[in-house]
């Protein structure tokens, strides 16, 4: 085999598109832990399978400028630098979106937003928040977004990509050739494992793969340095309150920029959802569920991350990182949950205070406690300080009875790569969502087209020696 790539979202695609268009007849095989096309609208919402998280599911293709990996609003690593930017990534974005264009997106470009959420993003800057958006932006319908992902896949089938979904990439080690994976079925299914071999490989396994991401490229020699975390509480609150928001765009990105190199931001917002736990970078953290919109609940649930700089989270935010193990050190085995009017008061959530609060948990197994000292202090601060101005556009967002589910984080890693998504490992290629190259299937699509390039340019390098 000549090139594995693991992961069929944008990045994936447009990497496995472009290296057969640049190296016809290279043997490439696709491996996903998700399910195929077909299968996916059959199975209910998942972030996982063909087409990834955004061009499934989202649609959203900015078109404006950018760079990858995108800009930073807190301090990052020092000599970290932009791989594409400027006119080169215009030129490449160009591409990627005339590329869907011919395949079936035919979603005419929006320079600005429309009238309403225009008016919600002046309101945001008059309470002195960031309301984070990206204009000029095609919005895809479903049927336009199905017939982009037919048209990449009979491409790749007519170029000779083999796909294999439902599985996950156990191990990966080095050879004298290359690399040799050891597959086996995702999701704990029993199954024996396959071995595979190629001489390149592109990992580009989407935002929720950056952990294992991470820890197979570091055990593959190349070089990877952790950034600091963010880190918070997922929030549940009746639907109606957030409805000034959630009925203009279902998941408003407010964010409050501080002085001690931080934002405090909302994120993932999951209107008339729920909230369930999952296992994340070793520690059970609250995650939130989003529902069709025919079919969703009374509350609506939405975290509350402090996000640090290099330099913040030596300073002011210090040991934030460390907030998840607390949690799960003091609640092991489940998530635990506080009312808001409680850790304003200074005292623990009891069962009898649940049972009483007009706010209803959606996730009923967890454990009403105390959060108030596995935080620094500075996070509470904060997020009273963003809820004060969010109220003020929902009003409600400050009510006692809002419950604060923990812990809530989202992990970062650099990654250093070459102008062709190579790592320190020669003939390994990252790209996409994962490590931070892209932020939407545009950014993605380009991360993906330099691997795919970087790919093929590596496969002809071998040829030549």
């Amino acid at each position: 085999m000549d090139v594995v790539i693991v992961g069929a979202g944008s990045a994936g695609l447009l990497a496995a598109l472009t290296l057969l268009s640049e190296r016809p007849g290279a043997s490439v095989r696709m491996v996903d832990a998700g399910l195929p096309l077909d299968d996916r609208g059959r199975a209910g919402p998942s972030l996982g399978g063909s087409g990834g998280a955004g061009l499934y599911l989202g649609g959203r293709l900015y078109v404006g400028p950018a760079a990858i990996p995108p800009a930073s609003p807190v301090s990052t690593m020092p000599g970290a630098r932009a791989i594409v930017s400027g006119d080169a990534y215009s030129e490449l974005a160009r591409q990627v979106d005339a590329l869907f264009t011919r395949l079936g997106a035919v979603a005419p470009v929006r320079d600005l937003p429309d009238e309403r959420l225009r008016e919600l993003i002046e309101r945001a800057r008059d309470e002195g928040l960031e309301y984070v958006t990206s204009y000029p932006a095609r919005f895809l319908t479903a049927d336009e977004r199905r017939r982009v992902l037919d048209g990449l896949f009979a491409e790749l089938r007519r170029a000779g990509a083999r796909f294999t979904y439902g599985t996950h990439v156990a191990d990966i080690r080095r050879t004298d050739d290359g690399f040799a994976l050891t597959l086996r079925p995702a999701g704990g299914a029993e199954g024996a494992r396959a071995h595979i071999e190629a001489r390149a490989l592109i990992l580009a396994p989407g935002r929720y793969g950056a952990e294992w991401l991470a820890g197979t490229v570091t055990s593959l020699g190349a070089g990877v340095a952790a950034l600091p975390s963010a880190f918070g509480v997922r929030l549940e609150l009746p639907a109606a309150v957030y409805a000034p928001l959630t009925a203009i765009n279902p998941d408003p990105r407010l964010q409050l920029p501080l002085a001690s190199d931080a934002v405090v931001k909302t994120y993932a917002t999951c209107p008339g959802g729920y909230v369930t736990p999952v296992t994340r970078y070793g520690r059970r953290v609250a995650s939130g569920v989003p529902v069709p919109a025919d079919a969703r609940g009374p509350s609506t649930t939405v975290a509350v991350l402090a996000q640090p700089g290099v330099a913040g989270a030596a300073g002011a935010w210090a040991d934030g990182e460390h907030a998840a193990k607390r949690v799960n050190d003091r609640y092991p085995g489940t998530l635990a949950v506080q009312r808001m009017g409680d850790i304003r008061a200074g005292r623990a959530t009891t069962a009898r205070a649940m049972d009483a609060n007009t706010v209803r948990p959606t996730y009923r197994d967890a454990a009403p406690g105390d959060l108030r000292d596995l935080y620094p202090d500075a996070f509470w601060a904060t997020c009273e300080h963003l809820l004060s101005r969010i109220e003020r556009l929902a009003p409600g967002v400050r009510s006692d009875d809002v419950l604060a589910y923990a812990p809530a984080e989202e992990r970062f890693w650099h990654f250093p790569t070459d102008e062709r998504m190579q790592t320190t490992v020669p003939g390994l290629f990252v790209a996409g969502d994962g490590p931070g190259h892209s932020q939407g299937s545009i950014q993605a699509g380009v991360a993906g087209t330099l691997a795919g390039r970087g790919a093929a340019a590596y496969l002809a390098e071998r040829a030549n020696s």
